[in-house]
């Protein structure tokens, strides 16, 4: 076997080229094994995975840095992929998100394997969401803000020749928004236009409510469509309703306050419509966090105003202490359009 000889200053150091070659390999088939971790791919031709080499095993993150990262880049699918205490991954929870959003889900010998593939996937899906063609960058600060009060963004006039067919036809409609809500099942002071397949218990859109309030739904998606193209520079977007309810609050225990937080991750964006009342109420104030540096907004919403909300806003209904205060939320699911066109106009 032939001996290379390298002088390092006035060491000699001698390597045999077996030793050379031997390495040589191994670090090649460290290369080939760490591409195959994450395979190239296409979720609804949106998502392309990046097959990038990865570090060796002894110096990848472990899952809780993992978590970590996630929560730095969402705290909304934190809570949706983690466990009860949101402080480990949940399996089952992180691949059906995965699924639900159109990823290839990795099956690997261990639990913890499949943890760990299945978490970069996430974080390149979130980093896609943050990036990708067609979406801005991260806000920096001085940004335009992530959310907008509209003063009377509906007709007064409309929402009072409503008020009273509304009034009758609210019933209260309990529903179970899940473990990742701090209201869990305990949620039961709205009356609902839209429901959202696979909540539990199962209940039906209120027929009633429909036929008085579905224009005013269309009138605000059709809005927050020109708002969110505004904000986003886009040419146009398609906008689905998730949910629609009106929400009565009251003075007493679970039915006078909203409290802080968000609308979920799988809700690309929120509307809140204040509604006239024929019980003046004190207290009400709607909150909201946004910007960067994160500051508070305040609004004392009267009727007509909108209030829009991208993904992910913080934001809470103060406490009511006398009266009756009335508002429809919409929950909106959004999607480019297959052909460009404007955004449409109001109805």
């Amino acid at each position: 076997m032939p001996v290379i000889s390298v002088a390092v200053g006035s060491l000699g150091i001698v390597v045999s080229a077996g030793a050379i070659l031997a390495a040589s390999l191994r670090a090649s088939a460290q290369r080939r094994l760490s591409r195959e971790v994450l395979k190239p791919e296409t979720a609804n031709g949106e998502l392309v995975a990046r097959a990038e080499e990865q570090a060796p095993r002894e110096a990848r993150r472990s899952a809780d840095e993992l978590l970590q990262e996630v929560a730095q880049k969402s705290k909304a699918v934190l809570y949706v992929v983690s466990n009860k205490t949101s402080d480990k991954f949940s399996l089952p929870n992180l691949t059906k998100y995965l699924r639900m959003k159109g990823v290839e889900v990795f099956e690997g010998s261990t639990p913890e394997d499949t943890i760990e593939v299945n978490a970069l996937r996430l974080l390149q899906l979130l980093d896609s969401t943050a990036s990708g063609p067609g979406s801005k960058p991260r806000a920096a600060p001085g940004a335009p803000l992530h959310h907008e009060l509209i003063e009377e963004g509906v007709a007064r006039a409309d929402l009072d020749a409503r008020f009273p067919a509304m009034k009758d036809a609210y019933v209260q409609q309990p529903l179970d928004y899940g473990r990742n809500s701090r209201y869990g099942d305990k949620w039961r002071i709205s009356c609902y236009l839209v429901v959202m397949e696979n909540w539990k218990p199962k209940i039906e859109a209120h027929p009633a409510m429909v036929e008085c309030m579905g224009p005013v739904m269309d009138k605000c998606t059709d809005a927050f469509a020109r708002w969110y193209c505004g904000i986003k520079s886009l040419a146009s977007i398609d906008v689905s309703v998730m949910n629609a309810f009106v929400t009565r609050y009251r003075p007493v225990n679970e039915e006078d306050q909203l409290k802080k937080h968000i609308d979920g991750s799988n809700v690309d964006g929120s509307v809140i419509l204040a509604l006239p009342t024929d019980d003046p109420f004190e207290g009400g104030e709607l909150y909201a966090w946004d910007g960067k540096p994160q500051k508070e907004y305040v609004y004392r919403m009267n009727p007509g105003d909108l209030l829009f909300l991208d993904n992910a806003v913080w934001h809470q209904a103060k406490p009511i202490t006398c009266g009756t205060r009335w508002a429809l939320v919409l929950f909106l699911r959004l999607q480019s359009p297959i052909a460009h066109g404007s955004c449409r106009p109001a109805g």
